[in-house]
């Protein structure tokens, strides 16, 4: 994969704010429309999975009401809760596009599969949107002068998800680490110093198999029918009639640890979970806002099967 990044002084196109709805991102935002950054952005645009938790779909609707640019939502098209019912990809074809772990018949680590989601339900459709406000065509070529600086809520410890962009018209910026750094816990404290009655919440969807312990305990517990649905997706992946089973001839989970999703979540609840997470699944239990840092995630990629690659591929938390 060819990377690019514009060696260019000259003033953008468009300045657009990559939204998640999570935290990061939407301190970004807040902090943005306060001219934080210098000029602010010329809109921020939401890729919606269709699969999102509420909790964020209800930050976006708060978010509009407090920021003076406007936030766009876009999206491929497509449902991805029903495209992995269906055992499909973006495209329609036969596919998988989770980064489902998979495992032998006595529940031995076989891997991790190819993740797809992230560019085909968010990357694409907001390069797609951008394209639209640039008045082209899906057709049109974009000019070689034409630069769009892509605004993205990547935090002082998740620095190693820092990356050019692959597309030569793009250039990343990173305000939480260049303009006003901070880690994330940094943004979540400033979000509750200003705005005490109200939490935010990890940005990813429902079944993201990325989630840790926590994250599917406050799912759990918050939006219980929203975890019911994906222990029922969860299952269904290792049916005979569903493609994950016949694409990979191995048992496919959304859980780490590759165990039924509703079981693995009560172990760790329980305090039986393995990799350490026991403490941190107490704590989500109880309400608490500690949140386990995302490098975490990618320091367990040995354990779960992930390649390091794979993990930094989302940068729209």
């Amino acid at each position: 994969m060819k990377w690019f990044q514009i060696g260019t002084t000259s003033p953008p196109a468009l300045r657009i704010l990559s939204l998640g709805g999570g935290v990061q991102s939407t301190v970004m935002c807040l902090l943005a429309d306060q001219g934080a950054f210098g000029d602010k952005p010329d809109c921020a645009i939401f890729a919606d999975t269709q699969w999102e938790p509420r909790a964020v779909y209800d930050n976006l609707r708060w978010s509009e009401e407090r920021v003076s640019f406007p936030i766009i939502t876009t999206s491929n098209g497509r449902s991805l809760r029903q495209d992995i019912i269906d055992g499909v990809n973006a495209s329609g074809g036969p596919g998988v596009t989770l980064p489902i772990y998979l495992a032998d018949d006595e529940g031995n680590n076989s891997g991790i599969s190819h993740r797809n989601c992230t560019r085909n339900y968010k990357i694409v459709p907001i390069q797609k949107k951008v394209r639209n406000l640039l008045g082209l065509n899906a057709r049109q070529p974009i000019s070689p002068e034409t630069r769009i600086e892509m605004w993205l809520g990547i935090s002082t410890d998740e620095s190693l998800r820092v990356k050019p962009s692959r597309s030569r018209w793009i250039q990343h910026r990173y305000p939480l680490i260049d303009d006003v750094p901070m880690t994330r816990e940094e943004c979540r404290s400033w979000f509750s110093a200003r705005y005490p009655d109200r939490e935010l919440t990890r940005s990813a969807c429902i079944g993201c198999p990325f989630r840790s312990s926590s994250s599917w305990l406050d799912i759990r517990t918050n939006e219980p029918d929203l975890f019911d649905e994906a222990v029922e997706i969860d299952a269904m992946l290792r049916s005979k009639r569903h493609n994950a089973g016949r694409m990979f001839k191995k048992k496919a989970y959304l859980h780490r640890r590759r165990i039924p999703l509703a079981q693995a979540v009560s172990s760790d609840e329980a305090g039986l979970g393995a990799d350490g997470f026991a403490k941190m699944s107490a704590r989500a239990t109880a309400g608490s806002s500690t949140r386990r840092a995302p490098l975490d995630i990618c320091s367990t990629s040995t354990r779960c099967g992930a390649s390091l690659v794979a993990m930094r591929q989302c940068v729209f938390r």
